[in-house]
Order: C-alpha cells, then sequence, then structure tokens
C-alpha cells in the first residue's frame, strides 16, 4: 500500500516551501519547471506545480519562460479574459486559446513550426535576440495560417462547419479571425508594450500622447486597416477607457464625433463606449442579483467618472455615433439605479428603526413608546450602509440623468426618519431610567441616518430635543 508519505509532498506542504523563496528564487524555479514541461527530462507534475505558484506569479510578475504559445499570445496577452466575453466585446477568452493553438500547429506551414523549434532552442540558452527573431516569424505564419483557414471557411457553411468541428465551438470562431488580425500588427504592439511595461497605465502624460500619435501614424501607413487593432492594444493597457480619448484628440482635427464617425478612429471611440456598456451591463446584472447597494455604488461611480472624463474629452454630440450610444447606456444605468438604490433601498434604510404605529390606537390599548422598543444594532448597521450609497449615489445622480428618482428617494427617507425621531423623543417622557442605553442607541442610530442622508441641519435639531428628553429621564432618576 502507498503511504501518504510515499506519495511525495502534499499541496500544502509546496504552498509553504514556495511562500518562503525569495521573487528571485520564484522566478529562477519558475523558469526551471516552465522549461522542463517544455522539453521534460524529470518526472514532474508541472502543471500542477505551476497552478500552486500561479497566485504568487500573479502579483510577483516576473518574466515568463517564452514557449511557443505563450509567445503566440503575447501581442493580445492584455485582451484576455477568463471566460468568453460577450459577442460585442473586444476581449478574447481563455477557453479560446487552446483549441486555437491546435487549428494554427495542425495546420500551419513548416515555417511556423521551425520557427517554434528556433524559439524553444533560443529560450533554451536565454537568447534575447534570438527569441525575438524566432517570435516575429512565428507571429506572421500564425497569422497567414489562420488566414487562410478562415478563407477556406466561408467558400461554403459546409466549410464553415468544418472549421468550427476542428475548433470545439462556434464560439471559438470570433476569437481565431481576431487573433491573426492582432498578430499583423504584433511588433508595434509589442514596442507598444516596452514603452508602457507596467500595466494598467494610469494616465498618459503629453510626452506619451506624442509616441502613441507617431506609432498610430506608423501603423495606419505600413498596416492600413489594422489600426484599430492597434488600438485595442492601447486601450485594454490602460487603466481607465476614457484616457483613449486623448489618443483620439491628439490624431485628429475634427471637433465632434459626427466628423470623426468617417476617418479611421471612429471604431476606437466605438471601442470606448463598448467598454462603457458592459460596466451598465454589470450594473444591471448586480440589480438583477440583488447585490448590495456598495457593490452597485460602485460601478456607477465607475461608469460616471469615465462618463464625465469622455465628454470633456471631445466635443460628443447628441446626435452624433457616440452621443447617441453614450446617451443609451445613460439611460440603461438610470433605469437600473432607480429601480433599486432609490427604489428598494429607501425600505431597508427606515425598516431597521422601529415603527410608529399605522393609525390610531384602540381605546385602552397600552401603546410602548417607541424607543423602549428592542434595539437591532445589526439591522441599524446595515441601514447606515444603505444610506452612505444612497446619498453617495444621490451625489452624482445628475450625471447618471438620475436626479428625480434620487430628490424623491432622499425626500421619502428624510420624511420617515423624522417622523420616527419625533415619535420616539415624544415618547421618551414615559420611560425610565432602565430604558435609557436604549432609548439613546435609537436616538444617536436616527440622528446619523439623517446625517447620512441630508446633511446635519435636521439631525442636529433631533439631537439636541433627544439629549434634553434623556436629561430629563436621568431627572426623574
Amino acid at each position: 500500500m502507498t503511504t501518504a508519505a510515499d506519495a511525495g509532498p502534499s499541496i500544502n506542504q509546496l504552498e509553504q516551501l514556495f511562500d518562503s523563496l525569495s521573487t528571485a528564487e520564484i522566478t529562477k524555479f519558475t523558469r526551471a519547471i516552465e522549461s522542463d514541461r517544455n522539453a521534460p527530462r524529470l518526472p514532474l507534475p508541472h502543471d500542477q506545480i505551476l497552478q500552486i505558484l500561479r497566485p504568487r506569479l500573479a502579483s510577483l510578475k516576473p518574466e515568463r519562460y517564452p514557449t511557443p504559445m505563450r509567445q503566440f499570445c503575447t501581442p493580445f496577452e492584455d485582451l484576455l479574459l477568463t471566460d468568453i466575453p460577450p459577442e460585442t466585446s473586444i476581449r478574447i477568452g481563455r477557453p479560446s486559446l487552446m483549441p486555437i493553438w491546435h487549428v494554427v500547429c495542425e495546420s500551419a506551414s513548416a515555417e511556423f513550426h521551425k520557427a517554434c523549434k528556433d524559439l524553444e532552442v533560443a529560450a533554451e540558452a536565454n537568447h534575447r535576440e534570438n527569441i525575438y527573431r524566432a517570435e516575429r516569424k512565428l507571429w506572421s505564419e500564425a497569422a497567414t495560417c489562420i488566414e487562410q483557414q478562415i478563407a477556406i471557411s466561408e467558400q461554403g457553411v459546409k466549410q464553415e462547419r468544418a472549421l468550427a468541428t476542428r475548433l470545439g465551438s462556434r464560439v471559438h470562431l470570433k476569437p481565431f479571425a481576431a487573433i491573426a488580425r492582432m498578430l499583423r500588427v504584433a511588433e508595434p504592439i509589442i514596442e507598444m508594450r516596452l514603452r508602457f511595461p507596467s500595466a494598467p497605465i494610469r494616465s498618459l502624460s503629453n510626452s506619451d500622447l506624442v509616441w502613441l500619435r507617431e506609432k498610430f501614424i506608423e501603423v495606419s501607413r505600413e498596416k492600413p486597416g489594422y489600426e484599430t487593432q492597434f488600438m485595442s492594444a492601447v486601450l485594454t493597457r490602460l487603466l481607465r477607457p476614457s484616457e483613449l480619448f486623448k489618443v483620439i484628440r491628439v490624431l485628429s482635427s475634427k471637433a465632434d464625433d459626427r466628423s470623426l464617425g468617417s476617418t479611421n478612429l471612429a471604431s476606437a471611440g466605438d471601442m470606448v463606449i463598448d467598454m462603457l456598456a458592459e460596466i451598465v451591463t454589470q450594473v444591471e446584472e448586480g440589480v438583477s442579483r440583488g447585490k448590495d447597494e456598495h457593490q452597485i455604488l460602485q460601478l456607477a461611480r465607475w461608469y460616471a467618472s469615465e462618463f464625465v472624463r469622455i465628454t470633456r474629452e471631445l466635443n460628443i454630440r447628441k446626435d452624433g455615433p457616440w452621443g447617441e450610444r453614450l446617451l443609451g447606456t445613460r439611460r440603461r444605468v438610470s433605469q437600473a439605479i432607480a429601480n433599486t438604490m432609490f427604489g428598494a433601498s429607501p425600505e431597508r434604510v427606515t425598516e431597521a428603526l422601529p415603527q410608529p404605529p399605522r393609525g390610531p390606537a384602540g381605546r385602552g390599548a397600552v401603546v410602548t413608546p417607541l424607543f423602549a422598543l428592542p434595539f437591532d444594532g445589526d439591522k441599524v448597521l446595515a441601514a447606515e450602509q444603505s444610506a452612505e450609497a444612497i446619498a453617495e449615489t444621490a451625489s452624482i445622480s445628475h450625471i447618471l440623468a438620475a436626479q428625480s428618482s434620487a430628490t424623491k428617494a432622499v425626500v421619502e427617507i428624510k420624511k420617515k426618519l423624522n417622523q420616527v425621531g419625533r415619535a420616539g423623543v415624544d415618547g421618551m417622557a414615559k420611560l425610565t431610567m432602565k430604558d435609557y442605553d436604549n432609548a439613546q442607541r435609537h436616538l444617536m442610530a436616527v440622528v446619523r441616518l439623517l446625517e447620512i442622508i441630508d446633511g446635519p441641519e435636521d439631525a442636529d435639531l433631533l439631537r439636541r430635543r433627544g439629549m434634553s428628553a434623556l436629561r430629563a429621564i436621568e431627572e426623574r432618576g
């Protein structure tokens, strides 16, 4: 029987070992494992080791061993997404990579396979110049291979189905074509990545814009028709998609999006707005899945910031192609926020508090003073978080075109809080010292919520009245 000790170190033991290694040691070890995986000499579970290392590698971002498939992916690496992206996205899903690589390896020329072999030899020797020479050949031959396969698939339905079958699914057809186009501008993309090695790029300086302008013009001259691919590589390296409008502005003398619609920059603006639309979709999905207000607020805040930056960079006309799409995204955000943040959320604020009787009490009925009712700290904390999200969203509601629903929600919450506060303070005349702490907690909860929602004015008035009522309880003893 094989014992646990005989089976080698456990995953936990390996994780502890890797955690004890320095950055330099991790980099050296990873390179050795990837080199051995490429040309096995030791009976090691290469993939399992690399899987354990992946979180550490993600934070350290060491230089990775240049395998043929990894270098094949380098030009479009920033476009990669874990899952299959939406149809309109410029992203490429990682699930498509292996099927596409297999088809390329099956169909490519002898020159492609020679480039792969040359790359492996150069990687083993860590010869930079030879690695880059082999990469360039690999990119060119892979692009040609994909283009040839697509041309065959366009000859008829039968040929298209055959290619989809080889790829394993029709969902891989779009990224298959997209990768070929990215490979055609691989060299300027790599130059751009070398110019901006730290991703994401937080902001573009004037010198950065001059460099990108010259590189775009070079691509337009030497690779006409591939400007969109170069710009998509720039876009996905930016922290804020709206930064791409700075590049558009320095590239064109056109004043607005209607004029730019007929230039080779039109698709660049489209891509930015597509990314903004993806944020809107996340807001809508967050609403439908019942995400809390702070998650939705974070997305709404990001959307509002990008909306402002885009409209500040360029004259976006309401009747222009970008303007119409931009306003369309804002209408969707406005509707989603109105239905949630300013719809159901106000109740989450007020329901945490003791509720006044809905109608007059019957004859002889004993009504418990409001601030003598049990205090639920967890509910009040949740109410404060909801109130903060509502208040902050209301502060940007003019950007989200949600002023009407924001004003209505704030007025409704303020009215309810004042009702609870007044009724609670009025009822404190019937309380004794045993109710003091509970009443004080209720009072401070209402005051705090009023401060969050509407500022200090009403909150200070309620605080003064409440503190006076509390002192009266103390005097009664």
